[in-house]
């Protein structure tokens, strides 16, 4: 089924949604600045997860039922937008000018980061729910076929975001001066707080 299917609906508007810069990408540029590129991966990874969790969601049909529960995700939304302003409040005050050692943070704890500030945004399940149908038939979707959406979500995401990781690791490599780091970390943070302006205003 999925040979015969328009799997090019999907794929496509998936790999520019994941690829247009947002709040986790944002935060992503700040740890690897700050901390360096090993210590990211586990944020990168709960990134996905989360993705890979609402993507799992609406291949099941679930996106309609999921909006029904309004209450829930309207608190989740501002639980994300706190976070985003509590990590961009912390690049932004962050001090450039005496060499420090990133603070120790276990693999745990960024992956869990990762993962709420993209669960954190329901509007993807909505996505989701509205490609879908595109590409394939939700009503007649094999288990293994649901399986291989997910990996197929997840093998996108995971690329484009490995893709950010290796571009912020050349920019972190150019940055040595407090001045630089400096603009750096308000750049980011900037970025982050217009994004948690855009999810608090908007339905």
């Amino acid at each position: 089924m999925l040979v015969d299917s328009s799997i090019w609906f999907f794929v496509v508007p998936f790999a520019i949604a994941a690829a247009i810069p947002g709040p986790a990408q944002g935060a992503l540029l700040g740890q690897v600045v700050s901390r360096g590129a090993k210590s990211t991966f586990p944020f990168i990874g709960g990134m996905v997860l989360g993705n890979a969790i609402w993507l799992l969601v609406a291949t099941l049909g679930l996106a309609a039922l999921a909006l029904q529960f309004e209450q829930v995700f309207v608190a989740v939304k501002w639980l994300g937008v706190a976070f985003i302003l509590f990590i961009a409040w912390n690049l932004w005050s962050k001090n450039t000018e005496e060499p420090q050692v990133p603070e120790k943070r276990s693999a745990t704890r960024g992956f869990l980061s990762g993962a709420l500030l993209t669960l954190s945004n329901p509007k993807a399940v909505v996505f989701f729910g509205a490609v879908l149908p595109h590409a394939f038939d939700l009503t007649a979707l094999s288990l293994p076929e649901v399986m291989f959406i997910t990996a197929l979500g997840i093998g996108i995401d995971l690329s484009i975001q490995l893709a950010y990781l290796l571009a912020a690791s050349r920019i972190r490599s150019a940055i040595r001066s407090p001045l630089a780091m400096k603009r750096m970390n308000r750049t980011s943070a900037g970025v982050m707080t217009g994004c948690a302006g855009w999810m608090a205003i908007s339905r």
